[in-house]
């Protein structure tokens, strides 16, 4: 009779390898757009035409894209059945803010 109210249903883990699967196929079109808007700005054609684009040490580019790489594979190897842990959605974030650092040190590359 006294039964306790039922929790929020947990988000099957699906949801996160769908959510994980689009941030890492939505990175490469992300880019591309970076590195066009980059290239439609003053700076960016500067860069280009002179030479003047700015100093981005290329350890950084793979160390990003590394963890992006890593997290990327740590939330799409979630099991099936179980609700997905905390590490898992971390791993997402990880993943989301990795590519966004990585799209970062493109246009600052370009802004020279």
């Amino acid at each position: 009779m006294n039964d306790p109210a039922p929790g929020p249903a947990p988000v099957p883990a699906r949801t996160l390898r769908r959510c994980a699967l689009w941030a890492g196929l939505l990175f490469l079109p992300a880019t591309l757009l970076g590195v066009v808007l980059a290239l439609a700005s003053e700076s960016g054609t500067a860069c280009v035409m002179r030479g003047t684009c700015g100093e981005v040490p290329g350890w950084l580019y793979a160390s990003t894209l590394a963890v992006a790489g890593g997290a990327w594979i740590r939330a799409l190897t979630v099991p099936d059945g179980a609700p997905p842990t905390r590490g898992r959605w971390a791993a997402l974030w990880t993943l989301i803010g990795a590519e966004v650092t990585f799209l970062g040190l493109v246009m600052a590359y370009f802004a020279g």
